[in-house]
This record gives structure tokens, sequence and C-alpha cells, in this order.
């Protein structure tokens, strides 16, 4: 890869994972060999570092955005896995991160020499702006409508600002009540790039501080992480799909919409 590909991490509505995604993902990208930063970009309730055992680090997202402080200076190190962490300001209040700021970190961060960085947001479309800016918005939903239809009206934000986007499936029990992976192609306007079991391993990775990916690798929710991983280290990215199946997608969309 010439430059870091920068992933965003997102979701319209809380509760759907989107943290323990952006943790797990990256840790599995810097274990498989590829330099990986992540950066906790969740200006309103900033978690990552709670994931990982970074919890009291007091410098970190807001520094890098406004004060003159260089990326080498805010990086904190994971210990297990080497991963470069920028975490989020746990003393500071919620703010709105302006456009330009956006602008200038995404490209100073397009200097690097990061194979990848995973961003992670807070809950809403837009999200300061950076949507735009990255090289793909990975958006995350749970396999019921209420989920998949706060989703498809971002998917249908996303496309009119022309901004890259695919979606990953959280939280799979494989129930009857669920919404089928063939039920959400037919109504998610973009590439579906992974689906994540429901695994009691997650809970418990939280609460000890350690990405359920390193706790034990043999776990479901771990093995589909790597998947998703080797998924992007194969240079999969996002590619426009044949008109039939756009159109099927967009009746579907203006179906749920409605």
């Amino acid at each position: 890869m010439p430059d870091p590909y920068i992933i965003r991490v997102a979701s319209q509505k809380g509760g759907v994972g989107k943290t323990t995604i952006s943790v797990n993902m990256a840790c599995a990208l810097q274990s498989n060999g590829y330099r990986t930063l992540l950066i906790d970009a969740d200006t309103t309730n900033p978690s990552v570092g709670f994931h990982i055992g970074l919890e009291k680090s007091n410098i970190g997202y807001k520094q890098l955005l406004y004060s003159k402080a260089q990326l080498r200076d805010i990086i904190s190190v994971h210990g297990p896995t080497g991963m470069h962490v920028v975490t989020g300001t746990i003393n500071s209040k919620p703010f709105v991160a302006g456009e330009e700021e956006i602008r200038k970190l995404i490209q100073n961060l397009k200097k690097t020499s990061y194979n990848f960085v995973v961003v992670d947001t807070q809950p809403g479309y837009y999200t300061q702006g950076i949507a735009k800016y990255v090289d793909e918005n990975l958006l995350v939903a749970t396999p019921d409508m209420p989920s998949l239809a706060s989703i498809i009206r971002v998917a249908d934000m996303l496309n009119s600002e022309k901004a890259r986007h695919s979606l990953i499936i959280n939280r799979v029990r494989n129930r009857k009540y669920e919404l089928h992976r063939r039920e959400i192609e037919e109504m998610y306007e973009g590439r579906i790039v992974g689906s994540l079991p429901e695994d009691d391993i997650v809970p418990i990775s939280i609460e000890e501080h350690i990405p359920a990916y390193i706790m034990d690798y043999r776990n479901r929710f771990a093995k589909s992480v790597q998947q998703l991983s080797r998924y992007y280290g194969s240079g999969n990215v996002y590619q426009e799909e044949g008109s039939s199946a756009t159109r099927k997608r967009r009746f579907w969309s203006r179906i749920l919409k409605r």
C-alpha cells in the first residue's frame, strides 16, 4: 500500500459494538504484520483506552487536533501487540472537531508509514466531517430492522457525499427472529465485509481490558475478526457492484425509508 488505508468505524445508533470491532480489528491487523494505528475519535464517550488497558492515558485525540504536539508525542503503545494507539482524552468535555482540523489530520496521517489507520467515532452520520476524507466508512449494524434502517439512512447520505462505505454485521446469534444475511444484502446498498457472532468472550474481555482477539485466539469472535483482517490485508476494498444488484438494493432501500 502506498500510504495508510484509513478506515472509519461508524454507526448511527449506539450499542452495536463499534468500539469492540475497532479495537479487535486493529489488533488483528497489527498481529498479522501490518503497522496499525488505532485512533479514538469519539469526542463524547471515548472508551478505546478502557478496552485495551490504557484507560489512564490523559493525552490523545484532542491534543492531536488542537495542540502543536506531533503524532509521535501523542501515541501510546499497546504492549501485547505493539499496536500504536491515540486514545481519547478522558477528562475532556465533549466537543465537536472542526472540519478543517479533520482534513489536516487526515492529510498528515496519509504521510505516515502505517499500513492501516482505524478510527473509532461516536454514533452519528457525519461525525465531525470525517466521513468524506477517509478511505472507507465501515458501518456497524446488528441483525435487526431498527439497526439496519438507521444504517440505510446513513448509507444514503454517504452516497450523496460520494463517500465510500461498507457494512459489518455484529452480534449475530442465528436466531429465527434475526434478519438473515441475504435479507440484509437485498436492502443495503454496498458491500458486506463480514459478520461477527455474539460471544461471551467479548464482555469478559472488556471487563479484563484485554481485546477478545488476543484473549483467546480459538473463540468464534476472534476467528471472525481474523477473517476480517485477512479481507483488508489481501487488498479487497470496495468495488461497485452490478447494476441489477444495485437496482434491487435501491428498491428495498426505498421501501424501508417509506
